[in-house]
């Protein structure tokens, strides 16, 4: 038995062995509440209300743009490095731009296609399918919106749950993840069938990362189900007050800075 503290060193050396944070560049944002997110080309975009700034490393002024007709921006879903989705809820609007924040085609009005009151879209990794939900119907949409076609539909998503609050919405490897705000996570396939349901401590944060759906709190992220060969990571700061995992790289914003750091695993 006294070794057993030992080997307990061991174990726990092992387990963040070869784990380093490496840090890649520092972004700056135009006000500190500014909304923000990034693509898979490291392009950040940040909106406030009805205005879009997108910047890229090529260019020293970002692109601008307002948008009068859509009205206050909720949420921006990068597709790629071309193409970005701009959601507003309040005009219940979807516009889709390119990588110099010019609107492409036309703009897509739910009111118009009998969604009563979209509360959250998401990307997929397949060209022109979102996922889309309908928060007075319950209902979860995927939808193509090149061919303004509703694939799938599935009403009573969350079995019952009493006015569902969506928290966390988005795609990771072809399956719609669904974190509501009483800590339980739904998740369908392609086809918008169910087929996993867990009950998660509220408030926790989910994030997609080399091929497993991870957790993060405020100073460590660890794998949704840890294995013993897989332990808690401790973050590289503690000071921030918002993280976004994107792609392979983990984004802390400071203030109006942003330092993004890559993990080396």
């Amino acid at each position: 038995m006294k070794f057993t503290p030992l080997l307990l060193g061991l174990l726990l050396t092992n387990l963040v062995i070869g784990q380093t944070w490496v840090f890649e560049k520092e972004l700056t944002l135009k006000d500190s509440n500014y909304n923000w997110t990034s693509d898979e080309w490291g392009q950040l975009y940040q909106w406030k209300d009805n205005t879009v700034w997108l910047q890229n490393e090529q260019n020293q002024q970002p692109f601008q743009e307002t948008y009068k007709t859509l009205g206050d921006i909720s949420d921006i879903q990068p597709i790629n490095g071309l193409r970005g989705l701009l959601f507003s809820e309040n005009q219940q609007m979807l516009g889709l731009v390119d990588n110099t924040l010019q609107l492409q085609e036309g703009i897509i009005a739910f009111y118009e296609l009998d969604f009563s009151s979209v509360s959250k879209i998401a990307a997929s990794s397949r060209p022109d399918f979102i996922w889309i939900f309908d928060q007075y119907r319950e209902r979860l949409i995927l939808y193509n919106f090149k061919q303004a076609e509703v694939i799938q539909i599935v009403d009573n998503c969350f079995g019952g749950v009493k006015d569902p609050q969506i928290v966390q919405f988005f795609e990771y490897e072809q399956n719609l993840i669904c974190v509501l705000s009483n800590g339980c996570l739904y998740e369908f396939d392609r086809n918008l069938t169910l087929v996993k349901k867990l009950t998660l401590t509220p408030g926790l944060t989910l994030f997609g990362y080399q091929n497993e759906i991870w957790l993060q709190d405020q100073n460590y992220i660890e794998k949704l189900k840890p294995s013993v060969h897989s332990g808690r990571i401790e973050l590289p700061t503690s000071n921030y007050q918002q993280l976004q995992v994107l792609q392979d790289l983990f984004y802390f914003q400071q203030g109006q800075k942003i330092k993004v750091f890559r993990l080396k695993m």
